[in-house]
Formats: structure tokens, C-alpha cells, sequence
């Protein structure tokens, strides 16, 4: 099982979100994060942070090649940035997302994503009684 953080997007005040606008995270270890790192970042929208994590790496590069690092050592350091993006990369498009108006609303479990948007639509379905005001926006 794995749980899903909800992201509701920016919506005027008292107007309901679009479901279809409706983020869904999961939280935990990210592997296309860890191989494909700023290219992922970027096919996640999370544009400001692909281009940060590009331009740290290619410091970081040049920081080595001015210093003489050695290769090995290089290597290291990228395979743990690699891997610490792979932890992180979820919470990096929530920042993202957050940035552009964004609010992290709820959580769910599911084995994947259609089952945590299935238990969380299902929860939420309009016209249960004390939820009509699921998809609202954030409070004025």
C-alpha cells in the first residue's frame, strides 16, 4: 500500500475544484526520479526545480573540475544526489505545486494511483451529507 498526498488547485472563493485538476502524489522512493533526475523534474511541470537541480549539478561539475576531484569521487556524489532526488523528487513537485497556488488537502492509501483516486472520490462524492463542500477551495 502506498499513500497518496491530495493536491487541490487554486480555485476562487467559494468555487469548487475541478476533479480533473485534482493532484495525487505518492509519497516514497521515486526510481525514474533517481535515473532520469532533472528530466523527470521537468515531465512532472516542476519547471523551476528542473532547472535549479540542472544547474546544480552542472556547479557542482565545475566546482570539481577546478578542485581536481577525482572522477570516483564525482561519481559518488552524483549517485547520492541521484538518490536523495529519488526520496525527495515527490516532495520537490509538491513545493511546485504549493508555489502555484496549490493545497495539499488530504491523504489516501491505494496499491496504485486508480485506487487511491477511486477511495478518495468515492469518500468525497458530492451530495454525501457533511461533504458537499469537498472539492471547495481552501477556506477565505
Amino acid at each position: 500500500m502506498a499513500i497518496f498526498t491530495v493536491h487541490f488547485p487554486p480555485t476562487a472563493s467559494g468555487q469548487p475544484a475541478s476533479p480533473e485538476k485534482i493532484v495525487f502524489l505518492r509519497d516514497g522512493f521515486s526510481w525514474p526520479a533517481l535515473i532520469f533526475g532533472p528530466f523527470w523534474l521537468a515531465w512532472r511541470r516542476a519547471w523551476l526545480v528542473a532547472v535549479l537541480w540542472t544547474l546544480l549539478l552542472a556547479a557542482l561539475a565545475l566546482i570539481a573540475w577546478k578542485l581536481r576531484v577525482s572522477r570516483e569521487a564525482m561519481s559518488w556524489l552524483t549517485l547520492a544526489l541521484a538518490v536523495w532526488l529519488g526520496f525527495e523528487g515527490e516532495r520537490l513537485v509538491g513545493w511546485n505545486l504549493a508555489r502555484r497556488g496549490y493545497v495539499e488537502r488530504d491523504l489516501v492509501i491505494g496499491e496504485d494511483l486508480d485506487e487511491a483516486e477511486a477511495a478518495f472520490f468515492y469518500r468525497h462524492r458530492p451530495g454525501q451529507i457533511g461533504n458537499e463542500d469537498a472539492f471547495r477551495g481552501p477556506a477565505p
